[in-house]
């Protein structure tokens, strides 16, 4: 019976990943996962006699809680109601030596009645008494992106070497830039670590999850949770899917219903929790490598123009303890307090670790423009023109957008204009902009880096309307790659290029523009001039008729 002991706890040990196939009292942990940050404590399940590689005279080891973990047992298979002792568990799994199942759930049933401090694991050789151990990862605690070991019940008497064996999720996330971008590099056309929009724009946003191996998890917990600056809206059109890579397209497999979304708007946050993600995945897509969650926030008019700009970050939470069963979490407390013993209480209990934070950052600017008088430009010290009136427009697909400011002068859409009754143009409401008294200024704040024309629709009393529109680029250079390391200086830098460079500690590109006065004088071949060479001519001839008709009548 107790080679069948052996061949039962062997099988044990082949479901936990490692073989022992002869006794010997040595545990050798490999330096590298000491040098991880895991620590290791081996808990004697079965004590016994090593004697010609057969543990004989088995009792409880002292790793163990015997009553509980018997007990245990009892609940969880008919076939240890007449057990009492050690021997009699050993009996059983004798009997029963080819059932994997069975051999699955002493682990873990052994595991969950663990007693006593164990004994802790160094690097190198351990030497411990003869018997059956379960060995777990008591890292405490697991470091940010990894995970815990899955507990390993090991035969000693053999050459063990206990290493990592731990695979754990990752997580990053990208926003669409719209213009300005460099290679794909894996995430989809436009999607890195750093953009700039107008306000009112709506950003777009991924959020990029790999799937780990979750073969040793009976359920994976697998939680996004997503923080964004005061300068975006609340996320909208959320939407989950499957993917074999980590850009989105039409064979990726979409599982929003398989997440609940909650938010706070207050601490401007939100999460999208799966329950199971080793159930989706299964049920779903059993090839998909990542979870890509995808989504769109409006850049807002409480966005920073210009540095520090405005970043959003994202991290995992992901069940992180492969020991942790199905039954773990029925403990009989209602966590969510709903009256109900539910798996919405599992979310409290499960087990989980989180990754390292990922960020992107987001930019806007804004132009200053100054009216002054044009025969006062290279004075020290221009005059300034108060009630020039412009209208700021871009243009999309060959029609112009004009740009609907607040009372701040913010953005906060861009519209075309329409036709009167007279075929004149009526631009949008709150599209006007007003050079002030004194300073002569006036500001568009919540501009994207690209080309815009102003349009003056009046002119300050006595100067001229001007004829043409002023074409003004913005131009602001970000680092657009995805090797960002969440320093702002180092996503939008200084600028040569374009006509008004964008000071970007304000995010500000400032301009002037020159009015003339007086009335325009006629040109040289003009009309004017026609006129005048006319009028002479006439006059000329007059004077030739006169003197033509006085010597006839003094001839006379």
């Amino acid at each position: 019976m107790m080679k069948k002991l052996s061949a039962i706890l062997l099988a044990l040990v082949m479901v936990f990943s490692l073989t022992a196939t002869a006794f010997a009292a040595t545990v050798t942990v490999d330096e590298s996962a000491i040098l991880e940050g895991h620590s290791f404590t081996a808990y004697q399940v079965f004590a016994g006699r090593e004697e010609g590689g057969v543990l004989s005279d088995v009792t409880a080891g002292s790793g163990v809680n015997f009553a509980a973990f018997l007990a245990d047992l009892q609940a969880a298979d008919d076939c240890f109601t007449s057990c009492v002792d050690a021997e009699d568990v050993a009996k059983v799994l004798s009997d029963n030596n080819t059932d994997s199942a069975l051999a699955k759930t002493v682990a873990e049933i052994a595991y969950a009645n663990k007693a006593g401090d164990g004994s802790a694991l160094t690097a190198g050789d351990n030497n411990l008494a003869d018997g059956y151990y379960l060995i777990v990862d008591t890292t405490n605690p697991v470091a940010a992106g990894s995970a815990y070991n899955k507990a390993l019940l090991q035969v000693v008497g053999n050459d063990i070497t206990i290493a990592l064996k731990t695979d754990a999720p990752s997580v990053e996330k990208k926003v669409y830039e719209n213009t300005k971008y460099t290679t794909n590099e894996g995430y989809g056309q436009g999607y890195n670590d750093v953009a700039d929009y107008n306000m009112g724009d709506a950003v777009p946003f991924h959020l990029i999850g790999k799937i780990p191996n979750m073969t040793e998890y009976d359920k994976y917990m697998y939680v996004f949770h997503d923080s964004y600056s005061a300068g975006l809206d609340a996320p909208q059109n959320v939407e989950v899917y499957l993917s074999a890579d980590k850009q989105l397209d039409d064979a990726d497999v979409e599982v929003t219903n398989f997440f609940t979304y909650a938010g706070d708007t207050t601490a401007r946050t939100f999460s999208l929790t799966c329950i199971d993600l080793k159930a989706v995945v299964a049920e779903k897509d059993a090839d998909a490598q990542y979870v890509i969650v995808a989504y769109t926030a409006v850049l807002n008019q409480n966005a920073v123009v210009g540095l520090p700009g405005n970043p959003n970050a994202v991290y995992l939470e992901y069940a992180n303890n492969p020991n942790w069963t199905v039954d773990s979490w029925k403990d009989g407390v209602d966590n969510d307090e709903d009256g109900d013993i539910d798996e919405e209480d599992e979310k409290d209990d499960q087990p989980t670790g989180k990754t390292p934070v990922d960020k992107v950052i987001v930019f806007t600017y804004k132009l200053d423009t100054t009216k002054i008088d044009g025969a006062t430009a290279n004075d020290a010290t221009p005059t300034k023109l108060a009630g020039a009136e412009f209208v700021l427009y871009k243009v999309v697909d060959g029609v112009n957008q004009y740009a609907v400011l607040d009372a701040n002068g913010k953005v906060t859409d861009w519209d075309a204009a329409t036709l009167d009754e007279n075929d004149k143009e009526v631009y949008p409401t709150n599209s006007k902009l007003t050079s002030a008294p004194e300073t002569g200024l006036f500001q568009v704040t919540g501009l994207d880096d690209g080309i815009y024309y102003l349009k003056e629709t009046k002119a300050p009393t006595g100067f001229n309307l001007l004829k043409d529109d002023v074409k003004v680029v913005v131009s602001a250079k970000t680092v657009n790659n995805q090797s960002w390391a969440f320093d702002p200086n180092e996503a939008l830098i200084a600028s040569t290029e374009g006509e008004y460079t964008v000071d970007i500690k304000t995010g500000t590109a400032s301009i002037t523009v020159e009015n003339n006065k007086g009335a325009t004088l006629p040109e040289t071949g003009g009309m004017g001039t026609t006129i005048l060479y006319v009028v002479g001519g006439a006059l000329v001839l007059a004077a030739v008729v006169l003197l033509v008709s006085k010597k006839r009548m003094s001839e006379c």
